[in-house]
């Protein structure tokens, strides 16, 4: 049998290559597309950004999301016509003083693991932001280096963490614990092995964001010593017509 085609997932980039974005489908999805500025690059211009929107709505996408941008990164896009789809908290772990690693069964993330975790995943987040497998995949490859944990129990994965590094910044990628293992400490200690994995590779900080308004994550995040940032996120979106 045939394998299902990757979603395909590229650069676009302006003539003289200094303002780029990656887009591609958002969560598989062939109608909805996501686009990124790429980091380091010069921040997208709304003239370059018109292009793209004509480029995806060539390529029969319908709507596009953006990635969760910053204040100063998001006037671009509202000068376009975007909306603001979702905001998020930003916190911030100076990975100092980390308390001691719990004894949990915690272990690297397997293939035939990965059913569960989408399972899990389903269970944790509204659908806008579920993963399917494609959209798993994209989470461990957005940075260089990932560490993929699932914590068990005797019946299988009941959590799992993805969490990344890219130079001297880490990040909390990916966090869900199945509500049925709830308040029962596996997400902070899924939060804590990343933490500690970031440390020893000489990471100076670690980042995360949540929805704003999910306060059972925002407490976790700082009972694990971050901290709330003043400045928040927020994705984008618009309709193409």
């Amino acid at each position: 049998m045939a394998s299902r085609a990757k979603p395909r997932t590229d650069i676009l980039a302006s003539g003289d290559g200094n303002e780029q974005v990656r887009t591609g489908p958002w969560r598989s999805d062939g109608r909805v597309a996501f686009l990124a500025p790429v980091p380091n690059a010069p921040l997208p211009t709304p003239g370059f950004l018109r292009r793209c929107l004509g480029e995806l709505a060539d390529r029969g996408f319908t709507s596009v999301i953006t990635a969760a941008l910053a204040a100063p990164e998001r006037q671009p896009f509202f000068a376009i016509g975007f909306a603001e789809q979702e905001r998020l908290t930003l916190l911030v772990h100076s990975l100092h003083n980390l308390p001691p690693l719990p004894d949990t069964a915690l272990r690297r993330c397997r293939r035939s693991d990965r059913h569960a975790v989408l399972r899990i995943d389903a269970a944790t987040f509204s659908p806008f932001w579920r993963l399917d497998e494609w959209g798993l995949d994209q989470a461990v490859a957005a940075t260089p280096t990932a560490r993929f944990r699932v914590a068990t129990d005797g019946d299988g994965v009941v959590g799992y963490a993805i969490t990344g590094r890219s130079g001297p910044e880490g990040y909390l990628q990916r966090l869900a614990v199945d509500p049925r293992h709830q308040r029962a400490g596996l997400g902070q200690a899924l939060v804590l092995d990343g933490l500690h994995w970031l440390k020893r590779r000489g990471c100076g900080r670690a980042v995360v964001n949540t929805q704003v308004g999910n306060g059972a994550a925002y407490r976790l995040y700082l009972r694990s010593g971050f901290c709330s940032q003043p400045s928040d996120l927020a994705v984008l979106r618009r309709d193409l017509g």
